[in-house]
């Protein structure tokens, strides 16, 4: 294992002016991320797990955030608004040696800060961290169809499309919504 690859924290300005701290996430973190997390799962539409599902990994949010600090090839960054949590990026980096160049990106971020610059802020400063670890590749990520905002942030950074499951996502009683994997080689 190499040592691990850190970001160093650094402040930005949202596009309404609000100063943001970006930083990766420290154990002491888990409570408020976990909250975080819930709200975004509450705010949004195009969120895969819905925010009862999510209750039971609320106690788990230390040994969540501690798998990140432990492995080489993910990282867990936090976005942080007057010193509360609004938006966060993580990379889980592949396992297994064959898929251990892969990392797959999940965001957040809360409804209050949408539209403001700071998915591209984690986003860039996930791929600029990613395009410095010697393990990954490639990072890639699933997007619910419909989700036309994310969609065009990932492409401007240049995700493309690479699949489509069709009908993979179940959004009501019989209807249901595709997922579209895209992905950056680095």
């Amino acid at each position: 294992m190499l040592a691990t690859l850190k970001i160093e924290p650094f402040t930005a300005r949202l596009k309404d002016g609000t100063e943001v701290t970006i930083r990766e996430a420290t154990l002491q973190d888990a409570s408020e991320l976990m909250q975080s997390i819930r709200k975004y799962l509450s705010e949004s539409e195009y969120q895969v797990m819905e925010q009862d599902e999510f209750s039971h990994l609320m106690s788990k949010g230390r040994e969540w955030i501690n798998a990140f600090i432990e492995e080489d090839n993910s990282l867990l960054l936090i976005a942080e608004v007057d010193g509360k949590i609004v938006g966060n990026l993580d990379i889980t980096g592949g396992s297994r040696k064959r898929l251990r160049h892969n990392g797959l990106i999940g965001i957040g971020v809360l409804k209050q800060c949408h539209s403001q610059g700071l998915g591209s802020m984690l986003l860039q400063a996930g791929i600029d961290w990613a395009k410095d670890n010697p393990y990954l590749e490639r990072l890639w990520m699933q997007i619910v169809d419909g989700n036309k905002e994310a969609i065009g942030l990932y492409k401007k950074l240049g995700f493309v499309e690479e699949g489509r499951q069709k009908n993979f996502i179940k959004t009501g009683e019989g209807t249901y919504a595709d997922n579209i994997i895209m992905a950056l080689v680095l």
